[in-house]
């Protein structure tokens, strides 16, 4: 268990069975204890770790989540999945967009691809405050070998940014990776101005992708508390092409 601040914990879990277990970077799993529900929950971990374990980064909203990081070594939880579809290969340069705790499944596609010779690597990663910080260490490493970019609501936060903003503020002053697939996940909130900036700078709309949440019991498309237009984010989704969105009044940006 690695302890990411006073409300979120990153606990690594192994299967009975994990040398059969596989996901893909984007794709969540529904975890749950007796009496207390499920939930999903993003995998944080890389995917090519996934036969020794895979890792959820939980921040504690609710009575399930607060009993799930209060789990200790040893402990059992129950586990659905890997649901959803996860993000696209990664065949050129990579660009990621994240929120809060929009940045854990994109952490799963950092590490799946961070030591890449072929693509550059360009991230940009907003938060609230120093309190909400997910990710500390590995956010140091990654600014020390890369294109990391950083900036938080209320805080200045030394080493990585001396001014306060949004993840917007970051685009507006860097220039976007030339023909680049681009990630983005975070709160909806976040989706339009990210994407007004993005077409601003002649970002081509079909290398755009997006991960939705919505309210998901099921995780298998059945119960429909998810649909977007004709889909379903826990089984169409989470991740959503841009080009598919922006034929929804709720997500045409352009």
């Amino acid at each position: 268990m690695v302890v990411e601040n006073a409300t979120t914990r990153t606990l690594y879990f192994q299967l009975k069975d994990q040398g059969k277990f596989q996901f893909l970077a984007g794709q969540f799993m529904q975890i749950g204890s007796p009496g207390f529900g499920e939930c999903p929950i993003s995998i944080s971990s890389n995917p090519k770790d996934s036969k020794k374990y895979f890792t959820l980064t939980i921040r504690a909203v609710g009575e399930l989540t607060r009993k799930l990081i209060s789990l200790k070594k040893g402990d059992t939880a129950f586990v659905r999945g890997p649901f959803g579809n996860g993000f696209p290969e990664v065949t050129k340069n990579l660009v990621l967009i994240g929120g809060g705790c929009g940045f854990i499944p994109l952490m799963s596609v950092y590490e799946e691809n961070k030591k890449r010779k072929d693509i550059k690597i360009q991230t940009f990663f907003s938060g609230k405050n120093k309190e909400s910080i997910i990710f500390g260490d590995e956010c140091k490493k990654m600014k020390q070998s890369g294109d990391f970019n950083c900036i938080l609501e209320e805080d200045a936060w030394i080493g990585f940014s001396s001014k306060k903003g949004r993840v917007t503020d970051l685009l507006k002053n860097k220039k976007i990776l030339n023909d680049a697939l681009i990630l983005v996940c975070g709160p909806a909130g976040m989706y339009k101005p990210v994407v007004k900036e993005l077409l601003r700078q002649k970002v081509t709309p079909a290398n755009i992708y997006l991960s939705l949440e919505k309210r998901m019991h099921c995780g298998v498309g059945v119960c429909q508390h998810c649909a977007v237009g004709t889909k379903y984010v826990c089984k169409d989704g989470p991740v959503f092409s841009y080009e598919y969105l922006r034929t929804l009044t709720e997500y045409n940006f352009d």
